[in-house]
């Protein structure tokens, strides 16, 4: 499934959610996306941006932060790009920078940017100093 997150009107990048590894959470992406939330940044892999939603979904694709990091690192370099959700709290997150976090918080990695990824850190960058901007995931026509 691929998706558009735009952040205060702009699309920012283009992600995609893996539908093999997270059904659930895709079948509940079709039933409600669009979806418009507040902004705001986090280190959790390292970098991130990130925003609650309102979908409850069970873990998917389960693994600990510092493992979606390290396998991020080995195979491209950088946890940049990683996508995950964090059903006890409902986020969306998404990474933007190149350190990895070692912290062992289950998460469910769902996807990861395909393009954007340039205008994603601007965005992350931004994100820090203003959390207060508007985001919206939609799926990509």
């Amino acid at each position: 499934m691929r998706l558009v997150l735009d952040i205060a009107g702009k699309d920012i990048c283009e992600i995609d959610v893996w539908e093999d590894k997270v059904p659930n959470l895709c079948a509940q992406f079709r039933e409600k996306l669009p979806m418009t939330s507040m902004l705001q940044h986090g280190k959790l892999l390292g970098d991130l941006i990130f925003f609650t939603m309102p979908i409850v979904a069970p873990w998917e694709n389960r693994y600990l932060t510092e493992e979606v990091g390290a396998e991020r690192v080995a195979k491209y370099g950088s946890p940049a790009g990683a996508v995950c959700f964090y059903s006890p709290r409902q986020q969306f997150c998404v990474v933007y920078g190149d350190e990895a976090s070692d912290e062992p918080l289950p998460i469910s990695y769902i996807g990861e940017v395909v393009s954007g990824s340039l205008e994603l850190k601007i965005a992350g960058l931004e994100t820090w100093f203003d959390q207060s901007r508007t985001v919206t995931l939609r799926i990509a026509e």
